[in-house]
């Protein structure tokens, strides 16, 4: 059985001495390992088409779970990152992905956010707005969305002049050392300033972390 769909390249590895096993973030199927025979061939029909953060339309086949890739093309004009820092950016949101995909039921939202995301990396230098947006989104879709908005224990709105404490499990609770009600309404309506940019990011870390103890992200060493 033969299958075409938009893609997303998320890892590359050597095969044998003239091709290549692609991991693809497909927008329908989620997850797929494909080999693409002969890519590193002069004369490949592959050349130039199997590159990280360029949205494909690939059509690929098999029976087994590693399938052969018949066909790749690119559906955008290429585009560059704006920063280096981007690209790491980008490779980090790769991993994540790669990590996660198998927590989730239905790729097509996921895909979505994944290229959103890709695509303001390509282009806005706030790269902190944009990371938090799509960890934030992420985490949403695979059912650990954030109550930014309301105290876990009682219902309470969380308001601005107040501090509250966070636990991945419970959600925020009032506490007189913790994170600026200011800042957490902030992070919900997506307004992010200075502060609440780095609220988020211990914020998401934390639930990351905690639902997905496992998870190593390599790149963060360019985040610290």
């Amino acid at each position: 059985m033969r299958f075409e769909t938009d893609a997303f390249i998320i890892h590359t590895r050597p095969y044998k001495e003239t091709s290549l096993i692609v991991s693809f973030f497909t927008k329908e199927y989620g997850n797929v390992s494909a080999i693409a025979k002969g890519a590193k061939g002069k004369k490949s029909k592959f050349s130039g088409n199997l590159e990280p953060f360029q949205l494909l339309n690939i059509d690929y086949g098999g029976r087994s779970n590693l399938k052969t890739l018949f066909l790749a093309e690119s559906i955008e004009p290429y585009k560059d990152f704006v920063e280096s820092e981007n690209l790491f950016s980008a490779f980090y949101v790769n991993e994540l992905i790669n990590f996660l995909l198998p927590y989730s039921d239905e790729s097509t939202e996921l895909f979505k956010i994944y290229q959103d995301c890709i695509q303001n990396l390509k282009a806005e230098k706030n790269i902190e707005v944009v990371l938090r947006i799509f960890e934030l989104k992420v985490l949403s879709e695979l059912g650990y969305e954030i109550n930014l908005e309301s105290e876990f224990s009682n219902g309470e709105p969380i308001l601005e002049d107040k501090k509250y404490s966070y636990r991945p499990e419970n959600g925020f609770f009032e506490c007189s050392d913790g994170h600026s009600g200011k800042d957490l309404l902030g992070i919900s309506a997506m307004d992010f300033s200075e502060s609440s940019l780095r609220v988020c990011k211990v914020i998401t870390r934390q639930t990351f972390d905690h639902y997905f103890s496992e998870l190593n992200i390599q790149s963060r060493v360019f985040f610290k």
